[in-house]
């Protein structure tokens, strides 16, 4: 998959815009804050009908201005598809359009491969289990809109679950409150742990290689899921799976009860990263967790490639957070996808890079213009 064209209007610091690309590795080029990343933020949101950024959609819209309107053509699957997404202030109202047809639901999203690269997931590891619950969900919703429509599903039942308990004196001590609402949450979070430990399982293989080849470490990588079910749980089908939380959260009632919060399922779990079966958290240097975190990347790009549609890869100011060797090897990624886009504040910064890849676009960036656009497709 790639990106064709893009067309901006009022979105982030865009006024009106546009540039084509082609096949193969965009440099983005400008200074800090000059609407690099937002390029990026646009051209996810095309593919996915939102931004990877957890934020409200009145805040794409350039200041003063009553709407955004992005505008993309994308080669998908061996044909051009057009893709019109917008949203209206005063409305409140946001527009998604495939080939000219309004949709309600973003379909293209199960079918368009992209892997996000940013410097907080370099940090990954250090970070705490919220952190990596956030990156699965993000990385899982791409792959599958059923995923994403779970994850939604489940959180507004936890939500109100949470409630209930938080208020529980006012409904006299009575438990069987929380029945109703335990049976969804084994429901659906016995769906979204099937998911997640298949995907962890797949991620894991790969990127163990990885490690070993792109670093050159006799280190053993292991990527291990951490949840209510058990290590072992991408072997386990999703009524086993149910039949295990039921009895467990059954046995929590009475403790969630006294303690008024949920304790039990997914917004619990955790991903734990080991080197030679220790916690990389606590026991690898800040270089060996980046070095895991690429493998990792690596992995994701890899199983794309699997599927028989190569991905776009969108890598936004991570090179400046790494040293001489991890961006070699880094660089080493970006022969993988079809397309990736790459941003920098200074060219000169990949000098030492650049002669091992060809460019097919260049993009310089000042204060939400494209000044320069060079398309060698």
């Amino acid at each position: 998959m790639y990106l064709k064209k893009i067309s901006l209007r009022n979105f982030r610091n865009y006024a009106q815009e546009k540039t084509s690309f082609s096949p193969g590795i965009c440099l983005v080029q400008g200074a800090n804050g000059q609407g690099k990343s937002n390029l990026l933020e646009a051209i996810y949101s095309l593919c996915f009908g939102r931004t990877f950024r957890n934020i409200r959609e009145r805040d794409l819209v350039r200041w003063n201005e009553p709407y955004y309107y992005l505008q993309g053509i994308l080669h998908l699957q061996e044909r051009y598809v057009k893709v019109e997404l917008g949203y209206e202030l005063s409305k409140k109202r946001k527009v998604i359009k495939i080939n000219g047809k309004t949709t309600g639901q973003f379909r293209l999203a199960q079918y368009c491969p992209v892997v996000f690269f940013i410097p907080e997931d370099l940090e990954l590891i250090r970070r705490g289990p919220e952190e990596r619950r956030r990156y699965l969900d993000r990385e899982l919703s791409q792959e599958s809109t059923l995923y994403a429509e779970l994850i939604s599903r489940y959180n507004r039942v936890i939500y109100q679950k949470n409630r209930i308990l938080k208020e529980r004196k006012r409904y006299n001590e009575i438990i069987e409150m929380l029945r109703p609402w335990n049976k969804q949450v084994v429901y659906l979070g016995s769906r979204i742990i099937h998911k997640r430990a298949r995907a962890i399982s797949a991620w894991n293989k790969l990127a163990a290689k990885n490690y070993k080849i792109l670093f050159q470490n006799d280190q053993k990588m292991k990527i291990v899921y951490n949840n209510i079910v058990g290590e072992e749980v991408e072997d386990t089908t999703i009524a086993e799976i149910e039949e295990k939380f039921e009895r467990k959260i059954i046995s929590k009632e009475k403790e969630e009860w006294e303690r008024g919060f949920s304790l039990l399922g997914p917004h619990r779990d955790d991903v734990i990263f080991l080197l030679n079966g220790r916690d990389a958290k606590r026991f690898a240097s800040h270089g060996q967790q980046r070095s895991v975190v690429i493998a990792l990347k690596a992995a994701q790009i890899q199983l794309f490639n699997e599927k028989k549609e190569k991905p776009l890869f969108i890598v936004d100011d991570v090179f400046s957070e790494l040293d001489e060797k991890r961006k070699k090897q880094c660089f080493l990624l970006l022969q993988e996808a079809e397309q990736v886009f790459l941003t920098v504040t200074e060219k000169s910064s990949l000098n030492n890079f650049l002669d091992q890849v060809e460019l097919s676009s260049f993009v310089r960036i000042k204060e939400g213009k494209i000044l320069e656009s060079k398309n060698d497709g």
